[in-house]
């Protein structure tokens, strides 16, 4: 069985659920203390979403919490115990499964992928086309720090493969992949190692898919916390975020590939 198979059986087995194909919210009982959710930067499109809309579908309100997916797992496991997350949302997977060592995850479920692209300037005043031309004397490239899952992966790919020493001395350091992005939005750099759906954002810029970066891939999971202070509404949460009638729809119009439930609808 593939990694991602056997992420994707755990993961739900751990959990206990399945999103269903179309998904009916019983009302949530106690709608006064919102649930809390921590998210990667990445993530804020469809989760503004997400939020927005399940008050209307019967769930309590939704406060979100961006960051690097880093600075979130540090969060996770220092929280107050008066102000308990409820929800872990990071980039990528392997995020939840450090807060799983930790003893913080009660359970997971796969939400989206995402793969890492090349954003450029709007216009592409510098015609950046390939690799090379984020070499060329002078060029500068944001890349999130290895806080943000992207700066993360996208560093560990490069050494990897040996890219790494001779990008480093055009990288330009960004907090968060939508500071990133943002860089090469306003010109400040040339463009930018983000995630696929947040380049899609940025309307009038050009992307740039390179097989320089066909490895740095992410899994995004939503998992509940240990701390949650009401687990059941967290579940209730994570099956209408995970549900193709719920958030789904908000992450795959956000760019997303979604990750459909076991035997559900595309």
């Amino acid at each position: 069985m593939s990694r991602t198979s056997l992420v994707a059986a755990g993961s739900l087995a751990a959990l206990g659920l399945l999103a269903a194909a179309t998904y009916q919210l019983t009302r949530d009982p106690s709608p006064d203390r919102p649930l809390v959710v921590y998210c990667a930067a990445s993530t804020r499109l469809p989760m503004e979403a997400v939020a927005r809309d399940y008050p209307a579908a019967g769930g309590r309100r939704v406060e979100l919490r961006f960051g690097a997916s880093e600075d979130l797992l540090t969060k996770a496991g220092t929280t107050a115990p008066g102000d308990p997350a409820d929800i872990f949302l990071p980039a990528d997977e392997s995020y939840v499964r450090l807060a799983r060592d930790r003893g913080l995850v009660a359970g997971s479920v796969p939400v989206a992928t995402m793969r890492a692209v090349v954003l450029t300037g709007r216009g592409n005043p510098t015609g950046l086309a390939a690799w090379a031309d984020l070499l060329r004397d002078g060029t500068r490239v944001a890349v999130a720090n290895p806080a943000a899952a992207v700066g993360k992966l996208a560093r560990d790919h490069l050494a990897a493969t040996g890219r790494w020493d001779a990008l480093r001395p055009h990288v330009i350091d960004a907090g968060t992949v939508t500071e990133a992005a943002n860089a090469a939005k306003i010109g400040s750099v040339d463009a930018a190692i983000v995630w696929d759906p947040v380049a899609a954002a940025y309307p009038g810029q050009t992307i740039l898919t390179l097989p320089e970066l066909a490895g740095v891939t992410a899994r995004v999971e939503a998992a509940v916390l240990t701390q949650s202070a009401d687990p059941d509404a967290a579940r209730r949460f994570v099956e209408y975020l995970t549900a193709p009638a719920g958030g789904l729809a908000h992450f795959r119009a956000a760019g997303f590939r979604v990750v459909e439930p076991a035997g559900g609808a595309k």
